[in-house]
């Protein structure tokens, strides 16, 4: 059975407008550090910080966070862009990153232990344990935050995806997005010089997680999309 409170909030994760983090009394001096942060990583927001970080000493020495998550569900005027999650929880080491670019960076999680979705003056506590449900890993905002990727880091491969599947002449395209991301398959659309148009592709099975979601895509669309 689905917990739509435990759904909504991973979304809110998965699809952030902002994402703030306070570590005890040093969230000043973390406001002044360049950290990085990838959202919803099996339910945990991971930063990215130097090896010289005050983030990353908290870590080592223990220190538990609060993450602040407003989100970027649905359009700008949607009610979803009222709420606010906050995770409250430990900081944990997970690895480095990439060390060849000359500036290794630590990635630091946090783990939660309390969970609470926010609207207005409302406050719905979720079961943590519900919150990182692997059943929420497809949820509306990784789809959604899915199509943004595609249609603003990808519009050229799009582009060339649309005139092969569609067999439109390539050079009369104007502009090509995603519309809809659903795990059974996506809605396209595309300009060109006959007008706006709209398909459905329909993926062969049903997907599960984020890398068959990839694959699927990739299959459908254009290898260059990730």
């Amino acid at each position: 059975m689905v917990n739509d409170a435990a759904l909504l909030a991973r979304s809110v994760l998965s699809c952030p407008d902002g994402i703030s983090l306070v570590v005890g009394d040093i969230g000043q001096v973390l406001a002044d550090e360049v950290y990085d942060v990838t959202c919803d990583v099996h339910g945990s927001p991971v930063f990215s910080a130097s090896d010289d970080s005050a983030l990353l000493a908290a870590t080592r020495g223990g220190a538990s966070a609060v993450v602040e998550v407003t989100s970027g569900l649905g359009d700008p005027a949607s009610p979803e862009r009222d709420l606010v999650l906050v995770l409250r929880g430990a900081l944990v080491q997970r690895g480095a990153g990439c060390a060849c670019c000359g500036d290794p960076r630590a990635l630091v999680a946090l783990e939660p232990t309390s969970v609470a979705l926010l609207r207005g003056t409302r406050v719905t506590d979720v079961a943590p344990a519900d919150f990182q449900d692997r059943a929420h890993v497809l949820n509306p905002g990784h789809l959604q935050r899915t199509a943004e990727h595609a249609n603003q880091a990808h519009e050229r491969e799009l582009r060339s995806a649309m005139a092969a599947t569609f067999g439109v002449p390539v050079q009369s395209l104007l502009a090509a997005s995603l519309l809809r991301v659903e795990p059974t398959g996506v809605d396209v659309s595309w300009l060109d010089s006959a007008g706006a148009h709209t398909e459905r592709l329909d993926f062969l099975r049903t997907v599960s997680s984020p890398q068959e979601l990839g694959a699927a895509l990739r299959s459908h669309l254009h290898a260059g999309i990730c």
